[in-house]
């Protein structure tokens, strides 16, 4: 699985002591076999985060426009799933309402919180 930026649900922002906890609602996962788009829970940690805005827990919710991680000299705008990125990263990922997260951290965690994708998420 390779989870997508674009179109993906962020519904929790808690940023604590240097980390930063994204936890999704629906991220948009593509299934590396068949190339079908499914949905799950997902939890993206980033350690030793450096804003470079201030950085407001509000902004930081909904649903994302795109997002691209820059690390070890390759620009991804997917990632696969479960992955652990170590080293420095930076992230920047724009939402729908227009805000902009732009940050640099040392190491940065992916992982679903549920082991079933579904197909599509009812509203």
């Amino acid at each position: 699985m390779h989870f997508e930026f674009a179109d993906s649900e962020v519904a929790q922002c808690v940023w604590e002591q240097g980390q930063l906890q994204l936890r999704f609602s629906a991220a948009q996962l593509i299934d590396t076999a068949s190339q079908e788009r499914v949905w799950a829970p997902l939890l993206l940690t980033a350690e030793h985060v450096e804003p470079w805005d201030s950085l407001e827990a509000l902004s930081c919710m909904g649903r994302l426009r795109q997002g691209v991680v820059l690390h070890a000299s390759q620009r991804l705008q997917r990632l696969p799933a479960p992955c652990e990125l170590l080293g420095v990263v930076t992230l920047e990922l724009e939402f729908e309402q227009g805000g902009v997260l732009r940050m640099r951290c040392e190491g940065l965690a992916l992982h679903p919180l549920q082991t079933r994708p579904v197909g599509a998420y009812q509203c």
